[in-house]
């Protein structure tokens, strides 16, 4: 009989704590392994890149599994290998005859993964975190195909980027800190010529720094700019591990676990943005690291704990000022605690009064200095939007009741975002119904043959929403799961704030355009939480109705 993992540690037990260790580096190096292949773009794929790309892949795997050893049989780990080199392989020889690359690229490795799982959990190797390991894995490749076959110039999943040659649009923005260096701009970001320049800068200079990067390094320019997608992918993918962490402090565990998971790696949105050229994806990582510091700091209320959170804080309105969503749950875990110690021990209250003001010192100075110098230069308001009239998407006219209340299914049966102007049979006027399509399909509108099973999917991701948030309601009243009352309420007012926020933005800008997914990324994981708290609640009530009869 085979023994227990805890009862016989191998190196793969080794290997497999050091990559838990160190996620944020594993993941990272996990995105760049697959750049050389097409820098981000199928139409820049040659016959080098897939030699070094097939080179790179079997040296990783054969350290694992040489090193690692899975598996406690030579010859298990000698096929293992093999059968990965395949595969490998036989995908460099047909990405050459292929257009669809993303496809071909995927299926080997779903294939030497699966593989993978299969021998460790013949070898009793495989628990929760290393199942979610090997789904991380997956998602990475899953992201790196959508940003290989999708590039800046694919309608309906890019938004406001105009173009590199332009003088607006997320693009311009980024060839402009490309040309300039960290020379601030004399002329009035909130000029029409310069639509997108009044964004806070960060993910511009980024997106710049890593354009910078590779020219000088001999890639050409319109190569680069389409390498730069594997910067929002690398976002994209250490959100996953944020959620993981957020999951794992809040005591989900087993099959919930998993299930929770899924969303943060597999769900449209994640992988959708993990190619997008605005500050988005940015943002919303920022905002899921800030969540998940503060539980951090609740948890442990020293200042090395409050730093991360004013960093994620400033640093996500440096990129964007909708970070700002999460400040008021922050600020509710803050007060709490200073009451707490005002009654228990009050001796801690000066050194969180130090606390609070090393936060304020590290958060506000970069998430206003955009916003106050452009007021100071051009009289820009602090929370600027441009003013639009396009009026051929607009709902403005339709009343808010229905907007509000309206949820007649038949607005799923065009599952796409609905635009007039293209051919759809009205414009998109319920917030919450443009947040399911645009969680699926963003703005993208899939052939014709497709539809059914465009139905079907946002029947079922509508049908998945409004069930987690059932049980995230449900677990919000339980006691003994997800934490104490404080950590409950904290993730309540953080999924109230952006539910609110949108809809505020929604009815203020009364266009097709606003009801988007992109404003209120972060809810999806903590729906995701509450569906995985779900998950384990029915089978622990299903246990124990067994038990009985």
């Amino acid at each position: 009989m085979k023994k227990n993992i805890k009862e016989n540690p191998r190196q793969f037990d080794l290997v497999f704590d050091i990559v838990m260790r160190h996620p944020y580096i594993f993941i990272s190096l996990a995105c760049l392994i697959m750049l050389p292949l097409g820098f981000a773009q199928v139409r820049q794929i040659t016959s080098e890149g897939i030699v070094i790309e097939a080179l790179m892949w079997i040296v990783v795997l054969g350290t694992v599994i040489f090193i690692g050893k899975p598996s406690g049989s030579m010859k298990v780990n000698v096929w293992l290998f093999a059968s990965s080199v395949a595969a490998i392989i036989l995908y460099s020889m047909m990405v050459s005859e292929n257009e669809d690359h993303s496809v071909v690229m995927f299926i080997p490795a779903l294939f030497i993964l699966v593989q993978l799982a299969i021998v460790m959990w013949n070898e009793k190797l495989l628990n929760t975190d290393r199942v979610i390991m090997l789904m991380m894995i997956l998602a990475v490749v899953a992201r790196y195909c959508f940003v290989l076959k999708f590039d800046s110039t694919t309608p309906y999943l890019q938004h406001d980027i105009g173009n590199f040659k332009g003088t607006a649009g997320h693009e311009a923005y980024i060839m402009y800190w490309y040309k300039n260096g960290l020379v601030l701009p004399e002329f009035d970001v909130t000029a029409l010529g310069r639509w997108q320049f009044y964004h806070p800068p960060l993910h511009h200079i980024l997106m710049a720094a890593g354009m910078k990067i590779f020219t000088t390094l001999g890639l050409p320019l319109e190569w680069a700019q389409q390498a730069i997608q594997i910067l929002p992918m690398i976002y994209s993918a250490l959100s996953m591990v944020a959620c993981y962490r957020i999951f794992k402090l809040v005591k989900l565990e087993g099959a919930g676990l998993v299930v929770a998971m899924i969303f943060p790696c597999f769900y449209p949105t994640f992988i959708i943005w993990s190619g997008a050229y605005n500050n988005d994806m940015l943002t919303a990582t920022f905002m899921l690291f800030a969540i998940l510091w503060t539980l951090k700091w609740y948890r442990n209320p020293k200042i090395f704990n409050i730093i991360p959170i004013a960093l994620c804080l400033g640093l996500g309105m440096m990129t964007k000022l909708s970070a700002w969503m999460v400040a008021p749950a922050i600020a509710v875990v803050f007060i709490w605690v200073f009451i707490r110690s005002f009654i228990k021990d009050k001796k801690k209250l000066l050194p969180l009064l130090g606390q609070f003001a090393s936060f304020l010192v590290v958060s506000v100075p970069p998430a206003f200095w955009w916003g106050i110098r452009n007021y100071v230069k051009f009289g820009t308001p602090l929370t600027f939007v441009p003013e639009q009239n396009f009026q051929w998407m607009s709902v403005e006219k339709i009343p808010a009741s229905q907007r509000l209340f309206d949820f007649s299914l038949s607005q799923l049966d065009y599952p796409f975002l609905a635009f007039k102007a293209f051919r759809a049979p009205y414009n998109e006027y319920n917030p919450f119904m443009g947040l399911v399509k645009t969680s699926v399909f963003d703005e993208y509108r899939l052939p014709w043959y497709f539809s059914e099973m465009a139905v079907a999917l946002v029947y079922i991701f509508a049908i998945t929403a409004v069930v987690s948030f059932g049980f995230l309601v449900y677990i919000m009243f339980k006691k003994g799961i997800c934490g104490d009352l404080t950590t409950k309420i904290f993730f309540m007012v953080t999924l109230l704030t952006i539910i609110v926020s949108y809809y505020y933005f929604c009815f203020e800008y009364p266009y097709v355009c606003t009801e988007n997914i992109r404003y209120c990324i972060p809810i999806i994981p903590i729906l995701a939480m509450g569906l995985g708290f779900g998950v384990n609640t029915l089978k622990s009530a299903m246990k124990n109705q067994n038990k009985k009869a």
